[in-house]
Formats: C-alpha cells, sequence, structure tokens
C-alpha cells in the first residue's frame, strides 16, 4: 500500500511540476521566444523541482524498514538520469544558448560559432581542468571524471547557495513583516526607485544611442557593389532596428530622440569602410549592441514598472483607499477570467474577499508568515552550525525523521524545510546586484535568455541545495548521497568541505542582521555581491531624507501619468475627440510626433 502511494506521490508530482512550470512559464514567457529555447527553459524548471520533489521521498525509502531492491534500483537510475540530465543542460546546453540568443551575427552558423567563441572560457576551464585530472588519474588512480564533475558542480552551488541562504534567511522573514507595515516597507522601495529610475532612463539613452548608430549605419549603405551577404545583413539589421524604435517609442511614451541630419548621419555614428567581411563583422557587432541595449531598456522599464505598481498599492493601502468593485473587474481584462466578471455575484464576492483581506487580514498573516518564517530560519540556521560534528547537534529537524514514520508524514516533514531553503535562495538571487537585469517578468516580458538564464541557476542550485539538506536533517543512506557521495574521495572540495564551509551562512545572517554586510563588502572589494534591496543607512540621515523625498515625487508623477492615461483611454473608448479634455502633456507629445513642434519646442519658444 505505502509503495502504491508512493509510486502515486512520485507521478502525481511530475506531473503537477510539469503542469504549473508550463503555465507559469507561458505566462512569463514573450511570445517571439523560440519554442526550442522555451522547452530548454521548461526542462530545467522541471528537472530541478523533481530533484527538490524526489528527495523527500528517498529520505522515506531511507528510513522505512522495508527493504525492495527492484524499487532501489529504481530510486538509483532515476537520479542517475535526472542529475546528468540536469548537469548537462545547466553547465552545456544553456549557456550556449544564451549567448547564441545575444550574439548579432546574420546566420544560424555564425551566431553558432560566435556563442562557442564567447563560450570558449569554458571550455578552456575544461580544458585545463581535464589536463588536470589527466595528471591526478594517472598518480592517484582512484579518482574518476565523475566524481571531479560532481565536486566541482557541488562546490560552486554550495558557494552560492551559502551566499543566497545567508541574505534570505533573514531578509525573507523581514520582507514579509515589512510588508505588514506598508510605511515602513514604501522607505525602502522610495529609496530603491530613485537609482531604479536612473538605471531605467540609462538605458533607454544607451538605446536610443544605438538606434542613433544604426541609423547612420543604414543610412551609409553603398548600392553600386551588390553583394548578397551585405544586402541579407543589412535586412535583418533594418527588421531589428524598426523593433526598436518601436520599443523606444513605448517605453518612453512616444517622446523621440534627435533625428540623423541632412547627409544621413546622426550624432556620434561613424561612417563605416567599404562593404567587405569587415564590415559584415562590424555590422554583427552593431546588431548584437542594438538587442542587447533593446533587452536591457526592457527589463529595466518591467522592473520599474513593477516597483511602482508595488508603491502604489502600499500607498493605497495606507491610505485606506481600497479597490472598487468595477476596478477589479477591469484589471482582469483581457485576461479569461474577465469572463467571470460578467456575473454580479462572482463579482461581489470577489470584491468582498479583496476588501476583507486588505483591510482586516493582511496584516495579520503577513506577521504570523514572517514570524514563523523566522523560526524556521532559526532552527536551519542552529542546525548547519553544528553540522561539522558527529556527536553533538543543534539540528531541530534531525529530530522529525525516525523510522516508522509513515509516508505523507516524512514528505511533509521534508517538503516545508527544503522548499523554504530553495524559495529563500532563488528569492535571493534576484535581490543581488551579480544578477544583473536578468529576471521573470510577467505579463510575457520575460525574453529568452532571462528564461534560460533563471532555469540553469536554479538547475545549479537544487542539487547542492538538497545534498546540504540531507546533512542538515542527518538521514543517511538515501539513494540521492549515494551518487553525490563519490566526490568523497575528490580532495578539498570533498565530504569535509560540504560539512564545514556551511558554517558561514550563520556568520552571513549575522552580517545582515546587524546590517553590517555592504560594509563588508566594500572592504572585502566584492561590491557584486551587494543587494539592492537594502534599508535606508541609518547613519546617512540627510542623504536618507533626500531619497525619499526624490523617491516619492517620482512614484507621484507615475501615478499623476497613469491616471492621464487612463482619463485619455476612457475618452477614446466612449469617442469623445475633444482635444481640451486631453491632458496637455499628450497633445505636445503628438504635436512633436507629428512634426507640428520642434523637439526642443521649449527652448524654440519666445520667452
Amino acid at each position: 500500500m505505502l509503495l502504491s502511494g508512493g509510486a502515486a506521490f512520485l507521478l502525481t508530482g511530475a506531473m503537477a511540476v510539469g503542469a504549473v512550470s508550463s503555465l507559469a512559464l507561458l505566462h512569463y514567457a514573450q511570445r517571439e521566444v523560440s519554442w526550442f529555447s522555451f522547452l530548454t527553459s521548461l526542462l530545467g524548471f522541471v528537472l530541478s523541482f523533481g530533484i527538490v520533489a524526489l528527495v523527500p521521498y528517498d529520505v522515506w525509502e531511507a528510513l522505512s524498514a522495508e527493504e525492495d531492491k527492484g524499487r532501489q534500483v529504481l530510486v538509483d537510475s532515476s537520479w542517475e538520469l535526472i542529475y546528468w540530465a540536469t548537469f548537462l543542460l545547466c553547465w552545456l546546453l544553456c549557456p550556449i544558448l544564451i549567448e547564441y540568443e545575444a550574439a548579432g551575427d546574420f546566420t544560424v552558423y555564425g551566431r553558432l560559432r560566435a556563442s562557442l567563441r564567447r563560450n570558449a572560457a569554458w571550455c578552456l576551464a575544461y580544458i585545463v581542468l581535464g589536463l588536470l585530472l589527466v595528471v591526478v588519474l594517472s598518480v592517484g588512480g582512484n579518482i574518476g571524471l565523475r566524481a571531479w564533475c560532481i565536486a566541482a558542480s557541488n562546490a560552486w552551488g554550495l558557494l552560492l547557495s551559502t551566499v543566497l541562504m545567508g541574505y534570505g534567511l533573514v531578509a525573507v522573514p523581514r520582507h514579509l513583516w515589512r510588508l505588514a507595515n506598508p510605511s515602513q516597507q514604501l522607505e525602502i522601495m522610495y529609496c530603491n526607485a530613485v537609482a531604479m529610475d536612473e538605471a531605467r532612463l540609462s538605458t533607454q539613452f544607451e538605446l536610443q544611442d544605438v538606434i542613433s548608430e544604426a541609423r547612420g549605419e543604414i543610412s551609409s549603405r553603398s548600392t553600386q557593389m551588390w553583394d548578397t551577404t551585405i544586402e541579407r545583413a543589412f535586412a535583418i539589421l533594418q527588421a531589428t532596428l524598426e523593433e526598436c524604435e518601436l520599443l523606444h517609442t513605448e517605453l518612453t511614451n512616444g517622446a523621440r530622440g534627435p533625428r540623423e541630419t541632412q547627409g544621413g548621419q546622426s550624432c556620434g555614428a561613424v561612417p563605416r569602410g567599404g562593404e567587405d567581411a569587415s564590415r559584415l563583422e562590424s555590422l554583427g557587432e552593431l546588431h548584437r549592441a542594438l538587442k542587447q541595449a533593446s533587452l536591457e531598456a526592457r527589463r529595466a522599464s518591467c522592473r520599474w514598472d513593477g516597483l511602482v505598481r508595488r508603491c502604489l498599492l502600499l500607498e493605497d493601502i495606507e491610505e485606506q483607499l481600497y479597490p472598487t468593485a468595477v476596478e477589479l473587474a477591469t484589471s482582469w481584462q483581457g485576461s479569461w477570467l474577465y469572463m467571470l466578471c460578467r456575473s454580479h455575484a462572482i463579482r461581489s464576492c470577489w470584491h468582498s474577499l479583496v476588501q476583507l483581506w486588505l483591510r482586516t487580514l493582511r496584516p495579520h498573516v503577513l506577521r504570523a508568515a514572517g514570524g514563523l518564517c523566522g523560526a524556521l530560519s532559526v532552527v536551519i540556521v542552529l542546525g548547519q552550525l553544528t553540522m561539522f560534528s558527529q556527536s553533538w547537534s543543534l539540528s531541530l529537524l534531525s529530530l522529525l525523521f525516525k523510522e516508522g514514520h509513515g509516508f505523507w508524514l516524512t514528505q511533509a516533514f521534508c517538503m516545508i524545510p527544503l522548499s523554504y531553503m530553495v524559495c529563500t535562495a532563488y528569492w535571493s538571487i534576484f535581490r543581488l546586484k551579480i544578477a544583473g537585469w536578468y529576471g521573470l517578468y510577467p505579463d510575457h516580458n520575460t525574453d529568452t535568455s532571462s528564461l534560460l538564464w533563471c532555469a540553469s541557476t536554479l538547475a545549479r542550485l537544487a542539487a547542492p541545495l538538497c545534498y546540504h539538506f540531507l546533512f542538515l536533517i542527518r538521514v543517511e543512506h538515501t539513494a540521492f548521497q549515494g551518487m553525490m557521495g563519490q566526490m568523497n574521495v575528490v580532495p578539498v572540495l570533498g565530504g569535509s568541505f560540504n560539512e564545514v564551509f556551511p558554517i558561514l551562512v550563520g556568520f552571513l545572517c549575522l552580517c545582515h542582521l546587524l546590517d553590517v554586510y555592504t560594509r563588508l563588502l566594500q572592504l572585502c572589494g566584492l561590491e557584486v555581491l551587494a543587494v539592492e534591496w537594502a534599508p535606508p543607512a541609518p547613519n546617512a540621515d540627510t542623504e536618507t531624507s533626500d531619497l525619499l523625498t526624490e523617491g516619492r515625487r517620482l512614484i507621484e508623477r507615475e501615478r499623476r501619468r497613469r491616471s492621464e492615461d487612463r482619463s485619455l483611454l476612457e475618452l477614446q473608448e466612449r469617442g469623445d475627440n475633444s482635444q481640451r479634455l486631453i491632458p496637455l502633456r499628450l497633445q505636445i507629445a503628438a504635436l512633436v510626433e507629428d512634426g507640428t513642434l520642434p523637439l526642443d519646442w521649449n527652448a524654440a519658444s519666445p520667452p
């Protein structure tokens, strides 16, 4: 009965992971993402969640008094297949696809060659590692290639997960607790709004400069010498340029940058040489810069829009301005949920639930969740501090795993702390500056490179985190430990590394708790590991006050702009063309767009 229940659990879990991952990625991914890249990203998420879902079953197998060799062979084979598929995906396929998508070449072969060339550093590292392995194998004779691969991958993942958990175990409970108090959370978000707005405008200016250079390059094209390859490159560059111009117009609300001069050259554009191989290479570099600038501008805009939405929501909650039933129904427009809004009973019921959540339940639930997460963080850190010792332990989680526990009880004891560890690590990686602009952006705004990067990062973290969790709960003789234990013979990166290194999690948690993490990184020269969403510095009152004022002003400006745009859309839907009701800012933008007003209309106006 337990066997059938375990098999049903694995089958149901695999189907649920596949379905949820597919629906989530379909919501996040851009519609232009190729099917191969989408399936690769989906496979990365499914394999990562599969590792997390299979660990509780493996723990139950190790604790179960029953022995079934057939079932054990099945579990061992599953681990081998999942682990090595994940290894090849995150260390080989995803990096190649990321660079392939970013390449500016105009043929499939050229993009693939550029991708391999840009990954040559990693390939060189693999070659050097292989040579070292040959030397070690010839001397030692008992360390295989599999053990070195597992040890290297686990060491990298453990290093990254230690940094991430050191931040997440403190930041997640603190974040939930601050969300219950909107004014406290808004102080942090106002400060971040200033830096995020500057980054957004910087990416727009960069996109505008690259667009201007691409216009100048296309306008300087010579038609005297016909070359099929060059003409195809110009056609692809022209199509990408038009897409970038449309994106720039959307991001800037119709404001255009300086046009080219009469000679066709934009400011800063450099005339190219003849149409030869070097010309094709320069076009490829310009194409790559154009694609990269558009991606960064879109990502920065998505991050800014997400921050503005959260700020507006928290401001409304703080001022007790709750949405009406009509506003809730309008927010569903464009999705299949909008059909449910046609029913008055469903609309009223949903509105009542939202009002109950925002008015009464939200602060209490968030504080309770923050307290529970804080308690779970303390339990995890205490277990990590004594992981190196075999004689005594502070791990309270180890007390939950005894022989004779039921199947579903064991699954619950495993999934809750393990899922929390994975969530804190993956949540934290998007708060660190090392993540750059990569992220998961809703409403079909996540580009191909971001999808692949997020999938590969989660795949690299899943196995080390699960192996770390098994040391934490002190359950031995699992099939996963048997497979990962092949690296114990590897010097330095073997078993002792996995038991001693996680002690740093407690030290990092203490640094974040005392808000000295950023200053410590500055002393060590590791600013890339700094946290973007850090709270305001307590010893810089004047600077913090200026940031709060500027951030509040930026959010208020966005509130007015969105209100004006909403009013304009309502006027257009009613068919009211009265110009006097359209906001002045939008009237000026329309006049600049059709050429009635010059771009520098304000400077050209008489005093």
